[in-house]
């Protein structure tokens, strides 16, 4: 994107914000409960830029390849290319990131931490509800990771204080857009075994 994309060079940080909850959900395993807790405190933190990444679609309308109804797609290489790179980094960023949430579950599981499938359960909707709200700020008042530490009472006070109709409407939508995704990653989680029983056939 930084190389390639002329269009959508600003996508770079968008796509490294979504990765650091991959980065730090490789290093779960290795560390003590406490420190494990501190890192999942830093996941959630970065978690919402995951699923945020796919609000960024919208910025397709800039390329020039669409001309309205009835009329061909150009074949402008430069367009295509941002796209290409636009729907990679959404995708695979995308995807990737909001499958660390089942590595939190489990390792949780794992250390004893959550003993009850309710806890998980309750665990996966309170991420997704404050992811909706993270993204419902970053998008419409432009609050970004950052601010809670250079803004911290300010921000916190637009994330949890300020509230709307159309926000109260935005999070549950996008709660429910979350659940949609994450359940297909499961699908594709139980795609794997049925190849397995497939090939010994």
């Amino acid at each position: 994107m930084l190389f390639f994309a002329k269009t959508y060079q600003f996508m770079a940080l968008n796509v490294f914000l979504a990765y650091l909850p991959i980065e730090l959900s490789l290093h779960f395993q290795q560390r003590n409960n406490q420190l494990f807790l501190i890192l999942a405190g830093l996941w959630l933190l970065f978690y919402p830029n995951a699923p945020y990444l796919f609000t960024d679609f919208f910025h397709l309308e800039t390329l020039s390849i669409y001309q309205g109804m009835n009329r061909l797609f150009e074949q402008s290489l430069s367009a295509w290319l941002s796209f290409s790179l636009l729907t990679v980094g959404i995708c695979v960023y995308g995807f990737l990131g909001m499958a660390t949430l089942f590595t939190v579950l489990n390792e949780g599981y794992r250390r004893r931490l959550l003993k009850r499938k309710w806890q998980g359960f309750l665990i996966f909707l309170i991420v997704n509800i404050l992811s909706s709200l993270a993204i419902y700020v970053g998008r419409f008042d432009r609050l970004h990771s950052i601010h809670l530490f250079t803004k911290p009472l300010q921000t916190l006070k637009t994330i949890f204080f300020n509230w709307s109709l159309e926000k109260s409407f935005f999070i549950l939508l996008f709660t429910m857009l979350q659940a949609i995704l994450l359940a297909a990653i499961i699908g594709l989680r139980w795609l794997e075994p049925l190849e397995k029983q497939e090939k010994l056939y």
